[in-house]
């Protein structure tokens, strides 16, 4: 007794100093501060390929701390600005508190009730086997198959019953808990070893499990019992909270007056049916899913469904949910679509709606028991809010970036008087808008497949297609980010995901070469390429400029011992957070952190 007492204790006291730990700041900005434990969350589920060749030093991990305080500072800008009551920002951010107060809810009444469940089925799973090893005799037959049960009932040994049927397979089975088929999975763990099951009937016929071996290392602290006890455990979770979430969605939606307005979804299914359209030719492979992109969207809300959005889609009781509510889910959600079909369209917009009915009853339920004011709630979104709040202050700057013909002509002008050419690059890309393809593109990377190859089976980008993914030369001022990174690469250096506008960019160096300055180039005809160059560089400018304002302005300061004190690894996945009640994002914002800015601060901050 004494011993489990100072067993709780030690660990209580662990548990205590971790969360301390944790809750430690590693940076301020401002009255913004930027815990332990958002750093390493931060740092460990947001991907970097630069971070995988490079490995973990500390300058990388300063690099991306300058990252969230630049994410920080223009959030505490956009406060200021008053950018949170914006319809777009505050819809955003509104979105994600109604996602995690749904989470909030289903640990509330699913997972915390399921817990004795769990513990119940986990009792159960230890005191048996947690693997069998079976053979399988066969038979399309009905008759046949219970001749065969017949046979072993009054004593023939299974093997001889085999010997007897050449045909039947030799192969071994391996059954674990945790099938899908629990049914199956109960009659299978049951039974002793060498036992036989009755027929069990299948869509191709009837079986008869002869049960050879069975497995059982938790019991027996045989090698691998820690990672199969972690698998038992997350099984018999799983299994209760299935059980407790059927039972809480029946008395959720019992006598609910829902109506759903099916003209609307018509109407929506054939302006996405037409977008979807272009996006299938350029299919590479029948498997290939389609998806809608941000820009889609936009069109969808600013043109093809103008004059529908603020109609009725969807009606919950006294509420009213117009369609646009249900296309920005979509935006959102970015469901893949099987194909442009008309009826496989409106078959998961069908499906879609009854999520974001789902999903609006039960955010609703949330927030009459108060759960948007739960500490769990406020966490969650507090870094999410933060990073809605930085885009859209970012957004601001567009304007900034607008170059007149007088300006690119003295642009024009300038670079002929100076004779100087910026560097060029040539790089592979693949273009995504999918981070499901981000994740399988970077664990392809990691067992050694060449970047060529993925770019030609993943790559979305039109330009690039005849090339699999190669650009070709270009100057390191075309492309926006991805000219500037690429210049600051080493060739078989590889960067991304980069969120771009399109999606996200992962992309290899292949060449570098400094340009030949040539005035054979006539400004019409480089023109619009100028502006391009000129508008980013304008923007990027007046960003620094304004980041080193907010820093002097708010004022940073960074415990540079906990920084290089703090462990971080490089798990360069994609990590996702599921929610409860069905949904999921990435663990944390997928942000690129922006430091342009950092060198000039210092600069400035040091100055007498």
């Amino acid at each position: 007794m004494i011993k489990y007492v100072i067993l709780l204790f030690s660990i209580s006291f662990i548990m205590q100093t971790k969360a301390q730990t944790d809750d430690e700041v590693i940076a301020k900005i401002g009255n913004i501060p930027v815990t332990r434990k958002e750093f390493i969350q931060r740092y460990e589920m947001i991907p970097q390929l630069d971070r995988q060749m490079k490995g973990i030093t500390p300058q990388l991990k300063e690099e991306f701390l300058y990252g969230i305080i630049f994410e920080k500072l223009f959030a505490q800008a956009a406060l200021e600005h008053r950018l949170d009551t914006v319809e777009i920002t505050s819809y955003s951010i509104h979105e994600f508190e109604k996602m995690f107060v749904r989470d909030a809810l289903y640990n509330k009444e699913v997972a915390e009730k399921a817990k004795g469940k769990a513990q119940q089925l986990l009792a159960d799973y230890f005191s048996n086997a947690t693997k069998v090893f079976a053979r399988a005799l066969y038979s399309p037959n009905e008759k046949e198959i219970n001749n065969y049960s017949s046979l072993l009932s009054k004593g023939l040994p299974f093997d001889s019953l085999m010997v007897e049927l050449p045909e039947q397979s030799k192969d071994t089975l391996a059954f674990e808990i945790g099938m899908e088929d629990e049914s199956l999975e109960r009659q299978i763990f049951s039974l002793p070893e060498h036992a036989n099951t009755l027929p069990i009937h299948f869509e191709d016929g009837w079986y008869i499990y002869h049960i050879v071996k069975r497995y059982e290392p938790i019991l027996a602290k045989s090698q691998g019992w820690e990672s199969e006890y972690q698998q038992i455990k997350k099984v018999a979770r799983r299994r209760a909270e299935r059980e407790y979430f059927v039972k809480y969605m029946k008395q959720m939606f019992l006598n609910k007056k829902i109506e759903a307005n099916g003209l609307l979804l018509k109407l929506s299914t054939d302006k996405i049916v037409l977008l979807l359209e272009t996006k299938a030719a350029g299919k590479k492979d029948d498997k290939d899913k389609l998806y809608l992109s941000s820009e889609d969207f936009y069109t969808l809300e600013k043109s093809e469904l103008a004059d529908s959005l603020t109609k009725v889609f969807v009606k919950l009781g006294k509420k009213n949910i117009p369609l646009k509510s249900f296309i920005r889910f979509l935006n959102f959600e970015n469901p893949g679509f099987t194909s442009s079909e008309k009826r496989d369209v409106l078959s998961l917009l069908s499906r879609k709606t009854r999520e974001f009915i789902e999903r609006e009853v039960l955010a609703e339920e949330g927030y009459k028991q108060k759960l948007d004011q739960t500490n769990e709630v406020k966490e969650s979104l507090g870094i999410w809010k933060d990073f809605l709040l930085h885009q859209a202050m970012q957004g601001t700057f567009l304007d900034s970036a607008k170059v007149s013909d007088e300006e690119v002509a003295a642009y024009y002008a300038k670079r002929n008087s100076k004779k100087e050419s910026p560097p060029l690059v040539n790089i592979i890309e693949i273009l995504t808008n999918s981070l499901e393809t981000v994740d399988t593109v970077l664990q392809k990377l990691k067992e050694g497949i060449d970047f060529k190859i993925l770019a030609k089976q993943y790559s979305q980008r039109e330009l690039t297609k005849e090339n699999d993914g190669e650009f070709g030369l270009f100057p390191t001022t075309s492309f926006g980010e991805i000219g500037r990174i690429a210049g600051l690469l080493k060739i078989g250096e590889m960067y991304g995901p980069l969120k771009v506008p399109e999606g996200y960019s992962i992309f290899k160096l292949t060449d570098k070469k400094n340009s030949k300055f040539s005035t054979d180039e006539e400004f019409s005809m480089m023109k619009e390429k100028l502006k391009r160059d000129l508008a980013f560089n304008k923007l990027r400018s007046s960003i620094i400029q304004y980041s080193v304002e907010l820093a002097r302005k708010y004022g940073i300061t960074i415990n540079e011992n906990l920084l290089k004190a703090t462990p971080v690894t490089n798990l360069n996945s994609v990590i996702y957070r599921y929610i409860g009640f069905g949904g999921k994002i990435t663990a944390v914002p997928m942000m690129t952190p922006f430091t342009d800015w950092v060198e000039e601060w210092k600069k400035v901050n040091t100055a007498p």
